[in-house]
């Protein structure tokens, strides 16, 4: 990589009206910042030998979509307002860049470019919320709308917050630093540029260059595909072997609009129980559905095991010799030789390129279920689904016969426990089952789960560590931060038996107060009220019917109703909205559009910065409350 330099664009004013061009860039091997405007001549030139610089790597995040064309079209002489009208485009019109270039008749700039928001985790999550998942000391939106006329002090704002972006964007740049080292790597191996890409657009460009594929835009859309189960699957019981034979009789439709295959009531709506357990099967993959809350320790007389397939829809893929139509048997190889390198980076310890790899590959799965991917085909979506929920089901009716309790199970592995006798049967069964079908399986003990339900469990594994899904989960770049001191305590205490409170209060310092806060995305903004003001304005237009002056609604009831607060003098926080519980209660964060009640905001003081000292209202009673609460939901009694 060039010396990376990290960049954001502002565009604020009317298209009729003043506009005003904000262009904020960090150099970040030296630290140095340059904040230019569109209406000074002198930035402007800095602006164009910057952006022509070869020893630069810029790096944006939506920069490809928008900030370049932008750029480009500010260099390239466009008045300002038109400007701001391509942005409207852009924005409202969700209209793609190479049609500004084209219409504005501009060069796509030719400049060494990485845009982070496809290779962050999570689906159309804005720099806003990576600033909540990424802990900063700040989360600032902006604080004016787009088409106001900015007077000096607004352009100091202006500032602040281009600048405030261009920091979170570094910081996101760094978080993923393994991320793009990766895609830097691959680029370089099958000379492509995969560095703005996802994981799942990563692996569907490695194999369409590979293999020469071309086509572009949505695939044709069967009516319906079948599904043919592999010689592998070969289900004991009665109940599966029916389920396996309707499934294979069974023409399944696909959906015109979306190209997604259409799953039948039989497989979507019915439980198949096993033993004393339900199961349900999806598209998506199969969970179970018995025992939602369970809590079970290992013990002389109670051993628990995690057991896992390696790689499972990848080896589903290469184990049925599953190839999407057109492509040949150059596409196993080619797969092939991915799920080598990611298993030999696992037992390297290269955990970076291992989980990537892992993405990337379930990633090309996933694009086998998209009409406007290369590799689009609905019957090897519905193959290796479909086969992946057969061959588990299968391993539970042989593990419930063989006497062990299967505690749960979701798309690639299940969790089980039993006597240490009856598991080391059990385990020696499953890895003869996995070499018999050409499988290998990960197990892992555990000393203790909690589970609330398949979405939401902290298991401790023997070592201590934990394995945790849903509330019991760290936060991270896929997660926004909700009172992750409460995380922290409950798996403590599973760990450990270290106590609920003890462990809260110790760990309130400045440094960890982030951990006593909570993050949401609210549409439309959210705000908080200066001061609440009691209305008693009912108006009776009817027998037993009472409406307040400016509404349409109509309360029926004999009696006047009861006097209404509503809030006043609000605040605007932002789209993306922090707070920690306070021990005045009446406290609200409210929706900017409808006053309505941000959830689970009842108490919550706004933090959309953190402070340099401990609140003196913070309620360490709730986030106690909170934490016994997770525990008790799933199955603890403490």
């Amino acid at each position: 990589m060039k010396e990376p330099v990290v960049f954001d664009t502002e565009l604020v004013g009317s298209d009729d009206g003043p506009v005003t061009f904000l262009f904020c860039a960090k150099h970040l091997p030296s630290g140095k910042v340059a904040s230019l405007w569109g209406d000074n001549p002198e930035d402007m030139s800095k602006l164009q030998k910057l952006f022509n610089n070869p020893n630069f790597t810029w790096v944006s995040f939506n920069g490809i979509r928008f900030d370049a064309p932008i750029v480009t079209a500010v260099l390239g002489g466009v008045p300002l307002n038109q400007v701001k009208r391509m942005a409207n485009r852009l924005i409202a019109e969700n209209v793609p860049a190479w049609m500004i270039y084209r219409d504005y008749n501009l060069e796509a700039p030719e400049i060494d470019h990485i845009d982070l928001i496809k290779v962050a985790p999570g689906v159309m999550v804005s720099l806003k919320t990576y600033q909540a998942r990424l802990k900063m000391k700040t989360i600032r939106d902006m604080p004016f709308k787009h088409d106001d006329a900015l007077n000096e002090h607004g352009r100091r704002i202006l500032n602040e917050y281009c600048l405030n972006d261009v920091d979170a964007t570094a910081a996101l740049f760094a978080e993923l630093g393994e991320a793009v080292s990766l895609r830097e790597h691959m680029s370089e191996e099958y000379r492509i540029d995969l560095r703005s890409k996802s994981d799942a657009q990563m692996a569907e460009a490695i194999i369409a260059k590979s293999l020469g594929i071309m086509r572009a835009g949505p695939a044709e859309v069967p009516d319906s595909v079948k599904y043919r189960a592999p010689e592998f699957i070969a289900p004991r019981g009665p109940i599966m072997q029916d389920i396996l034979a309707r499934a294979e009789k069974h023409r399944f439709g696909v959906h015109r609009g979306n190209g997604a295959v259409i799953l039948p009531d039989f497989l979507a709506d019915e439980q198949v129980l096993i033993g004393d357990g339900s199961y349900q099967m999806g598209i998506g993959g199969l969970h179970s559905t018995h025992d939602k809350s369970v809590f079970v320790e290992a013990g002389p007389d109670c051993e628990i095991v995690d057991a896992d397939v390696a790689s499972f829809y990848p080896n589903l893929i290469l184990n049925a010799n599953m190839i999407p139509r057109g492509l040949g048997h150059q596409f196993i190889t080619l797969y092939r030789g991915i799920v080598k390198r990611r298993m030999e980076a696992k037992k390297s310890g290269d955990k970076a390129t291992a989980n990537s790899l892992k993405i990337a590959l379930n990633g090309t799965f996933g694009k086998l279920g998209s009409m406007f991917s290369k590799l689009y085909a609905p019957d090897l979506m519905l193959a290796v689904t479909l086969t992946g929920q057969f061959y588990l089901l299968t391993l539970i009716e042989d593990l419930n016969d063989l006497g062990v309790k299967v505690i749960s199970a979701n798309t690639d592995g299940v969790c089980f426990s039993g006597t240490p006798e009856r598991v080391k049967a059990a385990k020696e069964w499953i890895e003869c089952y996995g070499a018999l079908t050409g499988f290998e399986f990960e197990f892992t003990p555990y000393r203790k789960i909690a589970m609330r339900d398949v979405n939401s469990y902290c298991a401790i594994k023997t070592d201590g560590g934990p394995k945790t899904k849903g509330v019991f989960a760290n936060s991270g770049l896929m997660k926004n931060p909700t009172n992750e001191v409460c995380t922290l305590a409950a798996q403590a205490y599973l760990a450990t038996g270290r106590s609920i409170e003890s462990f809260i209060r110790e760990h309130l310092t400045v440094a960890n107060f982030v951990d006593f806060t909570q993050a949401r995305s609210v549409k439309g903004g959210a705000v908080v009220y200066g001061r609440t003001v009691m209305f008693d304005d009912w108006v009776q237009i009817a027998d037993r019917q009472w409406q307040r002056p400016g509404t349409t609604k109509i309360v029926n009831r004999v009696s006047r109703p009861h006097p209404v607060a509503l809030g006043v003098d609000p605040t605007y926080l932002g789209r993306t909205v922090r707070w920690y519980y306070s021990t005045d209660r009446s406290l609200t964060i409210n929706y900017a559009n409808n006053g309505n009640l941000v959830p689970k905001s009842e108490g919550g003081r706004e933090c959309m910065t953190l402070p340099d000292r401990i609140p003196d209202d913070i309620d360490i009673s709730r986030y106690i409350e909170e934490t016994r609460t997770m525990l008790v939901s799933a199955g603890v009694k403490c």
